[in-house]
């Protein structure tokens, strides 16, 4: 194989985005696939916190309601 493989994709990966300056200049930056996936699974974890927070609180407002 050669020093250079002509038939590879250019990924960009070696490259900022066009018209990139800096870390707070372009909101078109995309951060790197690993903080994406490592952002995903903590969103995940939240969601499913708060959905299981969602059902304790209304068995909690059922119990109270039904002691009324």
């Amino acid at each position: 194989m050669n020093k250079f493989d002509t038939t590879a994709p250019n990924t960009g990966e070696d490259t900022a985005p066009r018209g990139y300056e800096g870390p707070s200049s372009s909101i078109h930056y995309r951060p790197p696939a690993t903080s994406c996936n490592d952002r995903l699974a903590e969103l995940e974890i939240e969601n499913s916190r708060l959905h299981r927070l969602v059902a304790e609180l209304l068995i909690k407002n059922q119990q109270l309601r039904k002691s009324d």
